[in-house]
C-alpha cells in the first residue's frame, strides 16, 4: 500500500492543484510515516512554493532527527528569510546533509539579514561552537563543528 500510495502521489500534476487540494496534502504530509511519500509532498509543494508549507515542514524537520535531508533541501523553493534562526540551529543539530542543505540556504540569505539577526546566529553559533569543541570527538571537515565555524566566518 504505502508503495502504491506514493507512486499515486507521485502522479499527481500540480497544476491542476487547487487550493483545497494543496490543503489536503500538507495533511497527508504532516501525518504519514512514509519517508517517500512525505518528501514527494515537501517537494510537491516546494514546486508549487506554497508558503503556508513552510512552518510545517520545519516542524516536520525538527521531529524527525534522522534522514531529513530532503525536507530541508526542499526549503529552498520558498522564502525562508524568517526562519533564519531555524536555519542556524539546522546547522549546529542536525546531520551532515540537512546541514549542509541549511549552510547553502542560509549562504544565500546572508545579504538579506539585518545585523541584528545576524548577532543573534552568531550568538547560538558561538554556543555550539564552544560545546562541540568540549564534546566532539570529530573536529575535521564536514563535521558539525566545521559547519559551525563556516557558518560564523560567513556571518562575519
Amino acid at each position: 500500500m504505502k508503495t502504491e500510495l506514493y507512486r499515486a502521489i507521485k502522479e499527481i500534476d500540480i497544476k491542476n492543484l487547487a487550493e483545497d487540494d494543496k490543503e489536503e496534502l500538507l495533511g497527508i504530509f504532516m501525518v504519514t510515516k512514509n519517508d517517500l511519500i512525505r518528501n514527494q509532498i515537501a517537494f510537491m509543494l516546494s514546486d508549487l512554493h506554497y508558503e503556508k508549507a513552510v512552518p510545517f515542514i520545519f516542524k516536520k524537520i525538527d521531529e524527525i532527527p534522522h534522514n531529513n535531508g530532503s525536507l530541508v533541501f526542499s526549503l529552498q523553493g520558498f522564502k525562508v528569510k524568517e526562519y533564519f534562526i531555524q536555519l542556524i540551529k539546522i546547522i549546529c543539530e542536525h546531520e551532515y546533509e540537512p546541514r549542509l542543505m541549511a549552510y547553502g540556504i542560509v549562504e544565500d540569505l546572508v545579504p538579506e539579514i539585518s545585523a541584528a539577526v545576524k548577532s543573534e546566529a552568531l550568538t547560538i553559533l558561538e554556543a555550539h561552537r564552544i560545546a562541540l569543541e568540549e564534546t566532539a570527538i570529530d573536529k575535521g571537515e564536514d563535521s558539525t563543528l566545521h559547519f559551525v565555524e563556516q557558518t560564523q566566518q560567513l556571518l562575519s
